[in-house]
C-alpha cells in the first residue's frame, strides 16, 4: 500500500513537472492558469498520502484490537467444596479486551486412560460466548466423571497412591479463542491429573506432557 501511495505521488509529481515546464514555453499560459493546475496537482498529492495514512491507522488499530481480542484472553479452574465430596469444579474463561469472544474448551476427560464423557462446554461441542471485560464460568463435578466408569471419588481416593495418582483421572486441555474481528489463538494443549490425596487439579508443567 506505501509502495502504491509513493508511487502515485511520484507520477503526480512528475506529471506536473512535465506540464509546468511545457505551459511556461507556450506563450498563452497565464500565471492563474499555471498556479490552479499546480494547487490541483498538490492537492491530489495530499489527499492520495492522506488516505494511506488513514489506512495506516485503521490497520494498526484492527491489528491491535485482534492482539488484545484472543492474545489477553485466558482461564482458569477452581476446586470447590470440601475433600470427599462430589468435586465441584469451576471453570472461567476470562475475556479484558473491549471484543467479544468465542471460546471452544475441551479438556478430553479420561479415568484411568479411558474416554469419558462431559458435558457440551467442557468436550468443544459448543462454543463459550464471553462478553468485554467479563468472565465466563461454568462447572463439572468429579464424581459424575467417574461414575461412567463404574468408580467414585470415595472408592479413587482408597486406591490413590504413588504409583497411579498421576492416571486415575486425567484432562487434557485444549482452547481455542475467536473474536468478533477474525482473530484467532489456539493454545498449546495441556495436561492435568486430579490428585485425589492433596484434593486438586495439577497441571503438568513440560511441554511434553500428555494425558
Amino acid at each position: 500500500m506505501k509502495r502504491i501511495a509513493v508511487g502515485f505521488a511520484i507520477s503526480v509529481v512528475v506529471l506536473a513537472t512535465v506540464v509546468t515546464a511545457g505551459a511556461l514555453r507556450a506563450p498563452n499560459t497565464t500565471a492563474l492558469d499555471l498556479g490552479s493546475f499546480l494547487v490541483l496537482a498538490l492537492t491530489l498529492v495530499v489527499l492520495v498520502w492522506y488516505a494511506y495514512d488513514t489506512n495506516s491507522i485503521a490497520r494498526v488499530t484492527r491489528d491491535r484490537w485482534i492482539r488484545e481480542g484472543v492474545l489477553t484472553t485466558t482461564y482458569s479452574m477452581e476446586l470447590i467444596g470440601k475433600k470427599g465430596d462430589v468435586g465441584r469444579t469451576l471453570v472461567r474463561i476470562h475475556n479484558p479486551s473491549t471484543l467479544v469472544v468465542r471460546a471452544k474448551v475441551n479438556f478430553n476427560f479420561r479415568v484411568y486412560g479411558e474416554s469419558v464423557d462431559s458435558k457440551t462446554l467442557y468436550d468443544g461441542k459448543e462454543l463459550w460466548l464471553v462478553f468485554p471485560q467479563q468472565t465466563s464460568q461454568g462447572w463439572f463435578e468429579i464424581e459424575t466423571l467417574l461414575q461412567q466408569k463404574g468408580k467414585s471419588v470415595a472408592s479413587m481416593m482408597a486406591e490413590c497412591g504413588p504409583a497411579n495418582r498421576e492416571q486415575q483421572l486425567t484432562a487434557r486441555l485444549e482452547l481455542e479463542f475467536s473474536d468478533e474481528l477474525g482473530g484467532i489463538r489456539k493454545l498449546p494443549p495441556r495436561s492435568h491429573y486430579f490428585d485425589f490425596a492433596r484434593w486438586a487439579w495439577i497441571p503438568r508443567l513440560a511441554a511434553g506432557d500428555d494425558a
